[in-house]
């Protein structure tokens, strides 16, 4: 099935009931067989830089935030505490400060993180209840045998207990010889010997023979895209199909998960600085072309047993660009990416934060940024988030939060550079639909934050109205169905303020909900259609109300990476070499 603007004529051959379509209607099937993959409560996380860590938790804002989607999916969203400054920690009983961290010379060009066991516990009761923590332990610091390593990993357990449930060793791996740390044999081979050393040293530790459920460790950690060469650092053989073929049955038992990490663009040097653009970012064709080069790697891991997660992504590496990294384009970029990757068999997507970094979604603290003063607050992309958790959140025949697992898949005929969109099974019956209109609408409202630069508050503007255009999704529910509408909304895709779900926002110095949820209800109709309104620059989700008759559909719940890629092979054969280079 293709997406298709339909005329009177074609939507009389589409239409059981011979209802008359508008012109501008999008008709979308819901094919009766679809493969799906999991869709995780906690799909959506958080990657934390150390350095930025006591900014965090100096504050409850991150607290109050995650706490808003625990309560939503009733799972918190994971945290993983890694980045750059991860290779650059050193483990000390005491600092001559004082302090239980200290970043040198600062967190914004540390070189060196010292820590004491204390840091851990300063942040072991910060994240709600339930909440997955992963550490990341500095595997740069082979001198003596990663000794440093290995004491990281037994105080960051002794802080944190079973919070913790994976460790990673070390980050973006893939650049140690560019960053001098390793030399040019550096290799899948050798970074397989050092992780049978240090994971060896670990599991015979005393306190991890002693843990009746101790953290397996999360392999990889690569940083360069496999298809794109310009963002390759080094030339090397890191990928996860070459590490799954150099493991043995040994490895794999202590492997919780794959990771590897994505920015599609880049402030990093000149070349991807002159890229940049909010419209290749707010872009389903450029981000599919983006995502959809892992899906070999998904295959890997799938085969190897254990999950692939994008363990630290954002929009714009190099801590981001303000203009596009916390406007609403983001947000919609955001939702799209997270639910593209689970329906890839990505399981879950962290985005990385700095108390700092532009693209960060919600900030801590006031920082000064070029002769700029910015304020503690929440920024659009966040928006992005909590609309991901009513998509996640789990559902029963009566409505409420079940054990049911959800599984997602992406829809064939949403698949445009601005259409996106999503079904969301339970069994085999579908509950959600997710639309995307990605189509970029920079308008002239919303568009400062005090959170973010105001010298990038917006630039160019579309002319004349917004446009609206209507979605006639054919789907299995039963005629006259009730269906909840919960929306995410924005001025304009420049947006940085005026950001909204369902009409609920968030207080920017607290984190608390601000005002009541409002959701529209549709009737399905007699010929199992439904239609919505979406703006450009929108997305809606559609829930099938409590008790409703959903239907069936065979749904496939194994090979969906493959299936997927069969789906958008066309596409991807077509554009690949232009849309990803362009675009990163």
């Amino acid at each position: 099935m293709t997406v298709r603007s339909t005329s009177l004529a074609a939507a009389l051959l589409v239409a059981a009931a011979a209802k008359v379509v508008a012109q501008d209607a999008t008709v979308v099937d819901v094919p009766a067989s679809l493969a799906t993959r999991p869709l995780l409560p906690d799909v959506y996380g958080y990657s934390i830089e150390p350095v930025w860590v006591d900014d965090y938790i100096s504050t409850s804002l991150a607290a109050n935030l995650l706490s808003i989607i625990a309560d939503v999916t009733g799972k918190p969203p994971p945290i993983r505490v890694g980045g750059n400054t991860a290779d650059q920690t050193f483990l000390h009983d005491t600092l001559s400060t004082g302090n239980d961290s200290v970043a040198i010379p600062t967190p914004l060009t540390a070189k060196i993180f010292n820590i004491t066991p204390a840091w851990y516990e300063s942040w072991a009761d910060y994240f709600p209840a339930g909440t997955d923590l992963i550490y990341t332990l500095n595997l740069n610091d082979n001198a003596s045998l990663w000794a440093n390593a290995v004491a990281e990993a037994e105080a960051a357990h002794a802080a944190l207990g079973d919070k913790l449930v994976l460790f990673e060793l070390g980050n973006e791996i893939d650049h140690f010889i560019n960053k001098g740390w390793r030399d040019q044999f550096w290799s899948v081979d050798t970074y397989m010997q050092q992780f049978r050393n240090l994971t060896g040293q670990i599991k015979n530790s005393e306190w991890y023979t002693k843990t009746q459920s101790p953290p397996k460790f999360q392999a990889g950690v690569f940083a360069d895209p496999p298809w794109v060469p310009d963002q390759q650092d080094e030339d090397d053989d890191f990928s996860i199909e070459n590490l799954t073929l150099a493991e043995r049955p040994e490895d794999r038992e202590v492997i919780g998960s794959y990771a590897t990490h994505l920015y599609p663009q880049s402030t990093c040097d000149t070349e991807r600085w002159l890229r940049m653009r909010l419209d290749l970012l707010s872009n389903h064709t450029v981000l599919w072309l983006n995502v959809s080069q892992y899906a070999p790697q998904v295959a890997a891991a799938d085969a190897a047993g254990a999950p692939l997660v994008m363990g630290e992504t954002n929009s714009v590496s190099c801590s981001g660009k303000s203009g596009i990294s916390d406007t609403f384009g983001a947000a919609l970029w955001g939702v799209d990416y997270v639910l593209m990757g689970a329906a890839l068999g990505i399981q879950k997507t962290y985005f990385h934060l700095g108390a700092q970094s532009q693209y960060s979604a919600f900030t801590p603290k006031p920082y000064e940024l070029k002769n700029e003063t910015l304020e503690p607050g929440i920024r659009a992309n966040w928006y992005g988030h909590y609309f991901v958790a009513k998509v996640a959140a789990p559902v029963n025949s009566d409505g409420e939060g079940s054990s049911g697992n959800l599984t997602i898949a992406a829809l064939p005929a949403a698949n445009t550079s601005e259409l996106s969109g999503y079904a969301v099974y339970t069994g085999a019956d579908l509950h959600k639909l997710v639309f995307l209109n990605m189509g970029v609408w920079n308008g002239t409202e919303g568009l400062s934050n005090n959170a973010t630069l105001s010298a990038t508050d917006g630039t160019s503007f579309s002319e004349g109205e917004r446009p609206t255009s209507t979605i006639r999704a054919a789907t299995p529910w039963c005629s006259g169905a009730a269906v909840d509408v919960t929306r995410l909304t924005g001025p304009g895709t420049n947006a940085k303020s005026g950001v909204a779900v369902a009409g609920v926002t968030f207080d920017p110095s607290t984190g608390d909900k601000v005002g009541e949820e409002t959701t529209e209800t549709l009737e399905v109709a007699g010929d199992g259609t439904l239609e919505v309104e979406v703006k450009r620059a929108e997305g809606v989700l559609l829930a099938l109300k409590a008790g409703e008759c959903a239907g069936g559909a065979e749904v496939e719940t194994s090979g969906a990476a493959g299936s997927v890629m069969g789906l958008w092979m066309g596409r991807l054969i077509a554009v690949i070499v232009g849309a990803v280079l362009v675009s990163l």
